[in-house]
């Protein structure tokens, strides 16, 4: 299993690949698994789009 490192930088990465989000506005936090991201974009289909980047990568139990 990834360590709490590796998962937050696998996240990161996904978000950034994710065309309409500009990672810069999303904070990435994890623990055991547990991902919580934070901060703000300027629609609901952003927010979904972060989730599921977020939920694709290995390693992820819960968003």
């Amino acid at each position: 299993m990834k360590n709490n490192l590796e998962l937050q930088e696998d996240v990161q990465n996904a978000i950034k690949w994710e065309p309409s989000i500009n990672s810069s506005e999303i904070g990435v936090a994890v623990r055991d698994g547990v991902v919580t991201l934070s901060g703000t974009v300027d629609s609901y289909s952003k927010k979904l789009a972060a989730e599921r980047a977020t939920k694709n990568v290995i390693g992820v139990r819960a968003v």
